[in-house]
């Protein structure tokens, strides 16, 4: 009981009157704590003791000793029955605590320094005639901590038989005994929560059983539905977790139509993250939302979620694992039932926690799916890359070995020596075209290489572009004409891939034209965009191709214009280039007709 002065701070009723000293067994009690109680009168010698734990934000007496009746400040008899399981503020005992003594592991508040709250008792004993005398208002308490330091209850003892305050010797005893009796306190309590637990265990065993099954975020949370609906008493449950990829997946009861407002959402994942770091939870009933600081303000939206569901109070708990917040579960329940407990919502944050952790394996799983998904196309696609790189290099490097044979045969600087030699020239160009962008394509998709930014004066790449094509150009007779209607344009970018992705398209045109025809290339400046066009009148692309045709290693059916058609990389590099630079390609073809891309970029 608390002392004498203050039945707040030892959390036990003090009343004012004579009580008789004696006894008191209490089947009720738990053995441990009565025993606790008991051993400081006995063993320590005093008249009264009392243990109190923390409930919530009180203190509930759970054992006393010493007491059979007294007189309250109202001179009615009490027993000590009666006073088991009263509550007081958990706030006074801080306050008493506040302006006690440090003796180890007790706090002695001395009747000078200490207040009277509200149902205090004061036992009437007569004082001794002495330096060192207990004071009836004297009070003696050893608060009991938790692991992370919080009040978890408290012992106040009083009426010493000796009449005086504990000297040294008695203090460093009263300190080995308190140390002891903490563990006790401590672990009834957690038997209390184990027991509180148990009655829902079956429940629990089913959630985890049935929930941790599935494979994939969705269906944990279609497992997980109706076994909180029955571990929970709820009405109806409104669900939104963190998906692999971090987004929200929502799931709900069927039946509850709501469209989930982005407003009322956004403050919930800001409350319940809050939540999960302070381990706490929320209570709300429908016509109190506004008074609720959490929530006030969105209280007209959140009136009218409750409203839509026909809900009439809400338990919030936050979803996490270790220090993770993962989402959160909004249990609901109907007009006429109890509104929600403190004791449901402490089992919520329990039954949160393993939610939490089987949402993070389910994330887990889709992820390492996903990876191994694209692990495997990257394996695909590498092998797809050797395979075409072998074969697009086979031709040329036998081609190359069958003139080196031809040229050894020949005389030097003969007619059959000079074609071999040129022959020689053409397929060593040819190689060095497909290693170049092959080197040009693996550079271009590693994560690890931005592209330069160098501000670039698009009409004097592409006239450099045009200059270096020329032979090109003259050897089919093809005109290739740049016009630039809005004058200069600016991009910033690396000038080595623009100036790749623009000899592409270019070399593209000249390949499929006609001879004798004409290659168009203009360039636009309009606002914040530069485009640069390439047309020409040649074979054209079909439609089922056009979406082929930026794929690695892809050639159309139809024949090149003379010379050779290249690797397939071109417009693979030119689509992966314009994107590089947060531009855009746009392909636009006709058989027969000719073929027009149009690049347009950020500009300057």
């Amino acid at each position: 009981m608390p002392p004498p002065q203050s039945a707040e701070a030892l959390d036990v009723p003090q009343r004012t009157s004579s009580r008789q000293s004696s006894s008191v067994a209490l089947s009720a009690v738990d053995p441990a704590l009565q025993m606790i109680a008991e051993g400081i009168c006995e063993l320590l010698g005093f008249g009264i003791a009392v243990v109190n734990v923390v409930r919530g934000n009180e203190l509930e007496v759970v054992a006393i000793n010493g007491v059979v009746s007294g007189l309250n400040a109202h001179g009615e008899r009490e027993t000590a029955e009666e006073i088991l399981g009263t509550l007081w503020p958990l706030s006074n005992l801080h306050d008493d605590l506040s302006r006690g003594e440090n003796w180890g592991a007790w706090r002695f508040i001395p009747h000078e320094q200490g207040v009277l709250h509200e149902g205090s008792w004061v036992a009437t004993t007569n004082m001794i005639d002495a330096p060192d005398a207990w004071h009836p208002h004297d009070m003696l308490i050893a608060p009991i901590f938790g692991g992370d330091g919080s009040v978890q209850g408290c012992i106040s003892v009083d009426m010493p038989v000796s009449g005086r305050r504990p000297d040294f010797t008695q203090r460093r005893v009263l300190n080995r005994f308190a140390k002891r009796a903490q563990r006790v306190v401590l672990g009834y309590l957690e038997r209390e929560r184990l027991y509180e637990r148990a009655a829902n265990l079956e429940t629990a065993k089913e959630f985890l059983r049935d929930a941790s099954s599935k494979l994939s975020l969705a269906d944990v949370l279609d497992a997980s539905h109706d076994a909180l609906i029955r571990g929970l008493g709820a009405d109806g449950i409104w669900m939104a977790t963190k998906g692999p990829h971090n987004e929200m997946v929502v799931h709900a009861t069927p039946g509850l139509s709501w469209e989930p407002d982005p407003g009322l959402a956004s403050l919930t994942s800001r409350n319940t993250s809050r939540y999960w770091a302070e381990g706490t939870y929320s209570i709300l009933c429908r016509e109190r939302v506004i008074d609720s600081s959490d929530w006030s303000e969105q209280a007209a939206v959140a009136r009218e979620f409750f409203e839509t569901l026909g809900a009439a109070s809400a338990l919030v708990v936050p979803v996490g694992a270790d220090h993770e917040w993962l989402g959160h579960i909004v249990l609901l329940r109907s007009p006429g039932r109890p509104t929600w407990t403190d004791a449901e919502g402490r089992l919520a944050m329990e039954l949160g926690r393993d939610f939490g952790r089987i949402v993070l394996t389910a994330n887990a799983y889709t992820q390492e799916r996903d990876l191994a998904q694209h692990l495997a196309e990257a394996d695909r696609e590498r092998n797809r890359l050797i395979q075409a790189v072998a074969r697009e290099l086979r031709i040329p490097v036998n081609a190359l070995g069958t003139s080196l044979n031809a040229l050894s045969g020949e005389p030097v600087n003969t007619l059959p020596w000079i074609v071999q030699v040129e022959t020689l020239t053409v397929r060593s160009a040819q190689i060095e075209g497909i290693v170049s962008d092959l080197l040009l394509l693996s550079r271009i998709r590693d994560p690890a290489n931005v592209p330069g930014e160098t501000t670039i004066e698009v009409s004097e790449m592409l006239d450099d572009v045009l200059d270096e094509l020329d032979p090109d150009a003259a050897q089919k007779d093809i005109e290739c004409v740049l016009t630039t209607p809005t004058g200069p344009a600016y991009v910033v970018g690396d000038p080595r891939e623009l100036r790749a992705a623009f000899l592409h398209l270019v070399k593209n045109a000249l390949t499929y034209s006609h001879r004798g025809s004409r290659v168009q290339v203009m360039l636009y400046s309009a606002g914040n965009e530069v485009t640069i066009i390439i047309a020409d009148a040649g074979v054209g692309i079909s439609d089922e191709e056009q979406s082929k045709v930026f794929e690695p290693f892809y050639r159309g059916t139809n024949s090149a214009l003379g010379g050779s058609r290249g690797a397939g990389l071109g417009l693979t590099l030119v689509e992966l280039i314009t994107r590089r630079h947060l531009g855009l390609v746009e392909l636009d073809s006709r058989p027969g007709e000719g073929t027009r891309v149009a690049l347009t970029l950020p500009g300057v």
